[in-house]
């Protein structure tokens, strides 16, 4: 294991020390956040409130794609939401511009799934079938490290552990019309010692801009568990989103 996280981390540091260290130019900055809530009362009292936040650098070099997903809900004064999602995929570009390695880091908490931390990182390769501003299309595979802490529901207090996973993702982007938009992130990732042991994330929606930098969006997110770490939590968690984005560049 010293040897997979040698490995993994080493190719973090540097890939993006490599791809910042030569002059890039016609840079395009995106960067966003998109808020969304929901209230329901009568018989059932539920409220949700959802913020993602992304900022993304694209050059002919390399892309740099960040983001940070929260959700806080409650039903009947009882909290029935709450995570945490940060993820960030470093590009360094090669072969033609098409091919890429990457450098992939994400932490996350679930108080809900009662996934106190979860911190992963490591390389991958993956490859642009689109790569234009207005629609990209790409597919990549890597090796992560993990490291996670789990709430002990048994004896109490916490249980932390560290693993390897394989990781497969596929990202789809298109700008249909001037104002309209659509795109479909899905990932799943699985432990190298038990491929029977993995989860899943799938994200797609669509936006719609009513004003320059304002948009209208509707969303679903599927985040899956095969072998959820807490009894009694189901397989899918499926939230439906509507709400409000702005653009800052």
């Amino acid at each position: 294991m010293k040897l997979v996280k040698g490995i993994l981390f080493g190719g973090l540091l540097g890939l993006p020390i490599l791809g910042f260290a030569e002059e890039v130019t016609n840079v395009t900055y995106k960067s966003s956040i998109a808020l969304g809530a929901t209230y329901k009362s009568g018989n059932t009292e539920k409220s949700l409130f959802t913020m993602d936040l992304k900022g993304d650098r694209y050059s002919p070099k390399n892309d740099w794609i960040n983001s940070l997903y929260g959700e806080y809900g409650k039903t009947e004064g009882a909290q029935t939401e709450g995570k945490l999602r940060g993820q960030s995929d470093y590009r360094y570009k090669f072969g033609g511009k098409n091919f890429f390695l990457g450098a992939f880091a994400e932490g996350y908490t679930d108080s809900i799934k009662q996934i106190r931390v979860r911190l992963k990182g490591g390389p991958d390769l993956g490859y642009y079938f689109i790569n234009q501003e207005k629609t990209k299309l790409d597919l990549s595979a890597g090796i992560n490290y993990v490291y996670e802490v789990v709430a002990d529901t048994v004896n109490g207090g916490s249980i932390d552990s560290d693993f390897a996973e394989w990781r497969v993702a596929g990202n789809y982007f298109i700008d249909f019309t001037e104002t309209a938009s659509y795109y479909l992130n899905v990932e799943y990732n699985a432990k190298i010692s038990d491929a029977n042991d993995g989860n899943g994330l799938l994200i797609t929606g669509v936006r719609s801009k009513i004003k320059d930098n304002l948009s209208l969006f509707i969303e679903l997110r599927d985040e899956y568990d095969n072998i959820p770490d807490t009894v009694g939590t189901e397989y899918n968690d499926v939230t439906i989103l509507a709400g409000v984005a702005y653009d800052f560049m």
